[in-house]
């Protein structure tokens, strides 16, 4: 009972911070370079959510389902990737921002869990998502939840690096040489 009350703390805690960061937080930066890859990104993690609790089946199952050891796991899962996103935002400090920006002092930054992953945010919610799969126990719907969201974050880290590449040249290329995209 305990691991499914921390589990909805995780779930609720980790829509929160993603809330005040992307809808709360307001852009100050000058040079936005793209806004539209977050509303794609949006999309495509509502269409895995919405695929993924659709089936009545996944629903009966859930509701009677008992918290065991894949709900457990899964559920460290889910908090090991809001930690990690939440880390990803602190190490960015006044950098991080919903839109693909530029700071006014355009500084590439390398602190943090940025130093060893060029997308560390984006890797903390594909590790949620995949959390959350694994405690669904259902094949589609964890799929589905887990599938959408990654594409959707691997096509914001492309569209990201290219813009990125666009502003920082050479450095963006030496940073990418040394760092992974991912975990």
């Amino acid at each position: 009972m305990v691991m499914r009350y921390l589990f909805w703390i995780s779930i609720v805690a980790w829509w929160i911070m993603d809330f005040c960061v992307l809808v709360l937080r307001k852009n100050i930066y000058s040079k936005v370079l793209d806004k539209r890859s977050k509303f794609i990104v949006i999309g495509l993690i509502l269409i895995g959510v919405f695929l993924a609790i659709v089936p009545e089946d996944f629903r009966a199952v859930w509701r009677t389902r008992e918290f065991g050891p894949f709900q457990i796991f899964g559920t460290f899962i889910v908090m090991l990737g809001v930690t990690i996103r939440l880390l990803a935002i602190i190490s960015l400090g006044e950098y991080f921002s919903g839109d693909i920006v530029v700071g006014p002092d355009k500084k590439l930054v390398q602190r943090g869990l940025y130093k060893k992953i060029r997308h560390p945010s984006y890797t903390g919610e594909i590790v949620a998502f995949l959390g959350l799969g694994i405690v669904f126990q259902h094949i589609p719907s964890s799929i589905f939840i887990s599938v959408f969201p990654f594409l959707a974050f691997l096509y914001r880290a492309i569209i990201e690096e290219k813009k990125l590449h666009g502003e920082f040249g050479d450095e963006f290329i030496e940073y990418k040489k040394r760092t992974r995209m991912f975990i």
